[in-house]
């Protein structure tokens, strides 16, 4: 046994001695933020009207009138594990992403409860990744040509924060750089939907007798890709670039005898430029391609019924633009946005003219409000509701009419001033006007003719005015790393949350916030 122990703690030693030649230099960044909310109507109902009346399809959503006041919280911490010079791993964790006393993920009312997501004797009870999930881990290395990024990493962010979604997606990045030029490629694998043995029920709850794949799978090609190629050119005053980008999806291409293909491309010019104490930029985004492009058409999709009986394919075109100014006049500042999303008018039942912000999940990172398209809002307090119900959608894209964190299909105006009264502190107003580009309708009718898909009336929104809202915000750091911030918001509801009843009372909507944000 003696002998054992010596063996052991020579080995030990040995260990030790060779841990410096194996030694890792590795980096901590992140951030902490814990902030208080009261937001008084979230509905924007009328709380004074009746909760039931003859004029209304949704008012369930009365019940949402109560305010709501609450804490949230989430720590996030970067890692670089820096193996050689030109050579790292980069992770990065959300921990405790939640509101305070929340104790759903737990199960019940207490910590020590099971933490799984069968809990409540149902398959889809609680949340179990709430308390910490990995959002990214990545390869970052250099080669003589260039740079490699692999693994999951932050994606949907190019030139201006304008349509940029930073979350986490799997994929391949290519940088080259020479003098003021970047090239910029990359592939991101952005959802797999292959199935070993397909369902009962076929792709996307599609029976067999409605066209559905049945037991054949979903087939080895049934996945959500996205690839980029673009240039950035840097210069005195500032910068530009250019990005080409190629969403496909082929989730529905194994339906049996209507399977189609989604390919949409985009086109992204940007710059930004700095004249002495005036700062201007802008980007312009132009969509293009199918939405659905049916290859196996054999048989016509449930009531989506073109000429000859076949299935329809659908295609798509979309503008939108983003032009922001401000004058430095120090201590204060002033400065107008402008957005302009297309929106789709539903007059063409083979064409749709926008909605492409919502369908590919842009300006997730784009908050010019405290409440309306803002994330934090949405991702706390959920979408705006109004008179409007989840199964409002657009017919052909599936996406709600309710405004949520991907600011789309708008007209969007916003004037701000601010002032810094001393180097720590930050105090700035906003005043915001939304319109809808268009009045969202019931139905998609062909031309000349309504109820396409259904054959009922069309109904359109009784308003496209989302809204105006005035946003007060005051920061000041307290240290170089942490800061605190005092918010009020008031929005002036606009009829388009009436719905497609123009009967219904709507009512305004204030915030109250505070937060304290820790960045390291």
């Amino acid at each position: 046994m003696k002998k054992f122990w010596v063996i052991l703690l020579s080995l030990g030693l040995l260990m030790a001695f060779a841990m410096p030649a194996a030694a890792v230099d590795v980096k901590f960044s992140g951030s902490y933020y814990a902030q208080g909310w009261y937001v008084d109507n979230p509905s924007m109902l009328d709380k004074s009207a009746p909760a039931d009346t003859a004029t209304t399809t949704s008012w369930a959503n009365n019940s949402k009138c109560s305010a709501n006041a609450f804490y949230s919280q989430q720590f996030r911490l970067t890692t670089e594990f820096q193996v050689v010079e030109g050579l790292k791993l980069v992770t990065r964790i959300d921990a405790l992403e939640k509101r305070w006393g929340d104790q759903s993920w737990a199960g019940a009312t207490g910590e020590t409860q099971s933490r799984t997501n069968t809990w409540n004797g149902t398959a889809n009870g609680s949340k179990i990744q709430e308390n910490i999930e990995f959002e990214r881990a990545y390869l970052d290395f250099n080669v003589p040509f260039g740079k490699f990024q692999v693994g999951y990493m932050q994606f949907l962010t190019w030139g201006t924060d304008f349509l940029n979604t930073p979350l986490s997606a799997g994929g391949i990045r290519y940088y080259f750089s020479q003098g003021p030029l970047m090239v910029v490629a990359a592939i991101e694998k952005r959802a797999e939907y292959m199935g070993l043995a397909g369902g009962k029920v076929g792709a996307k709850g599609t029976a067999v007798a409605s066209g559905g794949s049945g037991y054949i799978g979903d087939g080895n090609d049934a996945d959500k890709d996205v690839y980029d190629l673009g240039a950035i050119y840097k210069f005195k005053a500032g910068e530009a670039g250019l990005l080409y980008q190629y969403a496909r999806s082929s989730q529905y291409k194994a339906q049996h005898n209507n399977g189609y293909l989604t390919q949409i491309s985009g086109l992204l010019p940007y710059a930004k430029l700095t004249f002495g104490n005036f700062f201007i930029e802008g980007e312009y985004a132009y969509g293009f391609g199918n939405l659905r492009s049916y290859e196996n058409n054999g048989l016509a999709s449930n009531a989506r019924v073109g000429t000859n009986g076949l299935a329809q394919d659908v295609s798509v075109t979309a503008q939108n633009l983003f032009l922001h100014g401000k004058v430095d006049l120090k201590p204060a500042y002033v400065g107008l946005q402008f957005v302009y999303m297309s929106g789709d008018d539903n007059s063409n039942s083979d064409k749709i003219t926008g909605g492409l912000g919502s369908l590919l999940q842009a300006n997730y990172g784009f908050n010019r409000t405290l409440m309306l398209w803002n994330a934090d809002y949405g991702d706390n307090m959920g979408a705006m509701p109004g008179n409007i119900t989840t199964a409002m959608v657009n017919a052909r894209t599936g996406v709600g009419y309710q405004p949520n964190q991907f600011m789309d299909n708008v007209w969007f105006y916003q004037i701000y001033a601010g002032i810094t009264p001393m180097p720590k502190m930050d105090i700035k107003l906003a005043f915001s006007i939304a319109n809808a580009d268009k009045k969202p309708k019931s139905d998609v009718g062909a031309v000349g003719s309504a109820g396409y898909y259904t054959g009922a009336a069309v109904r359109e929104f009784a308003s496209s005015e989302y809204g105006k809202e005035l946003d007060l915000t005051a920061t000041y750091k307290i240290y170089d790393n942490l800061t605190y911030m005092i918010g009020a918001g008031y929005l002036w509801t606009g009829d388009y949350f009436k719905g497609y009843e123009s009967g219904v009372a709507v009512s305004n909507n204030y915030l109250l916030s505070h937060r304290l944000t820790l960045n390291f």
